[in-house]
């Protein structure tokens, strides 16, 4: 296990390096509000995939082993196409992004969700090193896609980041079918089809998703309530600044994803949730460490980077730092729930989580902007950490003593580390 969490904190920060350098060129080549129309680009985009993650997303790591797969992958293609329709019609019948940004924002969700679909299988089957690489691939080609736009094509717009996301996505998703073509059988049959297997897979997927979205509106609702009150201008800012933060999550979301593919192969529940709670340490730890780093850096340094127009950025995301590192719990602490097919505690977590941040930005945002952004974002996980842990010592029986003790115990957290995969 040790070997593969390393190897995947590596490729998830060789993603976020990456992500770092397409948002510093958009940053210092077109300035904030630009920076602010990709993020709402990326944002929705965000939703769409996360829809056609029903039956397509990560829930399909708990239902693979268990499965035909088959079953599981060519109803999720279909799946996909559906929302992709169905979200063009939405996106045209409102004002939430540009309508002349709608077709683009479409096909890149369906490209991504078509991609997530064959990570998701590669995870499954536990090729983890090659589930990195699909998510290195579309990054690099962006990368070298927003350069040519801006310095050879001269292109300085939202159109930029678009057409070089639709060239990258496009070919990353014919990579992935190359990559899991011997794990899936394309021919449609009737065998391929059971009301029964696709009733279970929509059953796991709404329930996985749903704790997707709502974790998704814990994490980025203020997003919109910021643009909407404040403009595109200060959600540029501290977009700029989230993305420094959430570069922290680097390590529990690497520790999630591998314990979470370990705990859907595990039948000792117990020892789940106590291995769930060593490596909750490992997070934390290595978490603060990061932060005080980050901390560290002067507020110079980030005008210095992306320019003049963003001196705020460390300003704006000082209430953020406790809010990161508390919301690192629920991180790692999902795998498990997620590994073991039991949704509830999420939902009501992430939920809880939800309602704080609407009703604390709405209070903050308006009186104090980015900093009220920051600060409503850390009450709400705040609220959220403390509903699941609370939930979490419910469900597995676990006193705090005990959760203490488990936090404490450095031979069972090697032997966590050294569990064989």
């Amino acid at each position: 296990m040790q070997k593969l969490i390393v190897n995947t904190v590596i490729a998830r920060a060789l993603s976020t390096a990456l992500n770092f350098l397409i948002a510093l060129l958009i940053a210092r080549h077109s300035g904030p509000a630009v920076k602010g129309d990709v993020t709402l680009i990326i944002t929705t985009t965000w939703f769409l995939i996360f829809l056609s993650n029903i039956l397509g997303g990560q829930v399909l790591v708990y239902l693979i082993p268990r499965n035909k797969i088959e079953m599981l992958v060519l109803p999720a293609y279909f799946w996909s196409v559906l929302i992709a329709g169905a979200g063009f019609a939405f996106l045209k019948l409102t004002n939430i992004i540009h309508a002349y940004h709608v077709p683009s924002i479409v096909l890149l969700s369906f490209l991504s969700a078509v991609i997530s679909i064959h990570q998701t299988v590669l995870l499954g089957r536990r090729q983890i090193s090659m589930s990195n690489v699909l998510q290195l691939i579309p990054l690099l080609i962006q990368l070298g896609g927003v350069l040519l736009c801006f310095y050879v094509m001269h292109i300085s717009d939202a159109y930029a980041y678009i057409y070089a996301s639709l060239v990258a996505y496009a070919v990353t998703s014919v990579v992935s079918f190359a990559l899991v073509r011997k794990q899936i059988h394309l021919g449609f049959s009737k065998e391929h089809f059971s009301a029964r297997e696709l009733k279970n897979s929509f059953q796991f997927g709404l329930m996985f998703q749903l704790v997707e979205v709502l974790q998704l509106l814990n994490l980025r609702y203020y997003f919109y309530q910021l643009s909407l009150q404040q403009g595109s201008k200060y959600l540029g800012i501290f977009s700029i600044g989230i993305s420094i933060l959430e570069s922290v999550w680097i390590i529990p979301r690497s520790i999630a994803t591998i314990h979470y593919v370990h705990t859907a192969n595990s039948a000792d529940v117990k020892l789940e949730a106590e291995r769930a709670v060593g490596l909750f340490k490992i997070s934390f730890t290595l978490c603060a460490t990061a932060l005080f780093c980050i901390w560290l850096v002067p507020s110079q340094a980030y005008t210095f980077v992306f320019g003049p127009g963003f001196s705020d950025v460390k300003h704006s995301i000082r209430f953020l730092f406790p809010g990161i590192l508390i919301y690192s719990f629920p991180l790692v602490i999902s795998s498990f729930y997620l590994g073991i097919g039991k949704y509830k505690s999420l939902i009501i977590s992430n939920l809880a989580g939800f309602i704080s941040l609407f009703i604390f930005s709405s209070l903050l945002i308006p009186r104090y902007v980015m900093s009220g952004a920051g600060l409503a974002a850390t009450l709400s996980f705040s609220v959220s950490a403390f509903v699941l842990f609370t939930l979490f010592l419910k469900d597995t029986g676990l006193d705090y003593t005990r959760m203490l003790i488990s936090m404490a115990d450095w031979n069972l957290l090697k032997k966590t580390l050294k569990a064989r995969f």
